[in-house]
């Protein structure tokens, strides 16, 4: 069943697959690894993983405004 791939990882034997558009991805791909700080009451964590380059846009748009805000005070 499509519900049982554990949240926080690569379905196993499958290689690594994006966490955005699911498909694999290939060795020879610029990839980007998204890492959102844990503990910080967004839950953003469970988007922590790796991400085609092209997938991880936005996600990284949303991290530098993110960390920019922070830098200011904001939590």
């Amino acid at each position: 069943m499509f519900m049982d791939i554990p949240s926080h990882g690569e379905p196993p034997g499958e290689g690594r697959r994006c966490r955005s558009c699911k498909l694999p991805i290939d060795p020879a791909e610029p990839v980007e690894e998204l890492r959102f700080e844990t503990g910080t009451g967004h839950k953003l964590e469970e988007l922590n993983g790796a991400y085609h380059a092209r997938c991880a846009r936005p996600l990284l748009s949303v991290k530098r405004a993110l960390d920019m805000l922070s830098n200011l005070g904001f939590n």
